[in-house]
């Protein structure tokens, strides 16, 4: 707990508040903005992501807790059509990445995933800062969202449901 709150008072001082604004929206459309302060209670993880030599690891808030606090249903209440859903992250420099929600969610995936805000156990640099997506278990770091400013969740589009094939009675 101290861990945290010491976290959270470093990132509040580490960069401009402006920066430290994370905006979520909903699949009603629906805008929430969470500020570094937000994060303080959310429980932690980490996660090592490799890079072109070793690896880094970044510890932050578990991102399902980061996706409930803005409205999105995780957990329990990801099933029916949420399970549809589609995750855009985005970073200060306009790089996004999409995901299914469901891969993002604990309960879901065997994944860890975080809004990591250190690295090797110190605050992230400006350019990462205030937060980096990393998930465990991808071979490559491209999903590695840095710059962390926006996730907007959407519905992939239905199709009907096709009639099931006509029996053959020949077999």
């Amino acid at each position: 707990m101290i861990r945290t709150l010491v976290f959270a008072l470093a990132l509040a001082f580490a960069a401009p508040a402006a920066a430290q604004e994370l905006t979520v929206v909903g699949l009603d459309g629906k805008s929430k903005v969470l500020k570094a302060a937000d994060f303080a209670g959310f429980p932690r993880a980490e996660v090592v992501v490799p890079q072109d030599t070793g690896t880094k690891t970044y510890e932050g808030p578990i991102l399902a807790y980061v996706l409930r606090a803005g409205g999105l249903p995780v957990g329990p209440r990801l099933h029916g059509d949420p399970l549809r859903a589609f995750v855009i992250v985005t970073g200060a420099d306009g790089f996004q990445a999409v995901f299914s929600l469901a891969e993002l969610d604990k309960d879901y995936s065997t994944a860890t995933v975080v809004l990591g805000d250190t690295v090797d156990g110190k605050p992230l640099g400006t350019k990462e800062a205030p937060w980096r997506l990393a998930i465990s278990g991808d071979k490559k770091r491209w999903r590695s969202v840095y710059g962390v400013t926006r996730i907007e969740a959407r519905l992939a589009d239905a199709t009907p449901a096709m009639a099931p094939p006509a029996m053959d009675r020949a077999h």
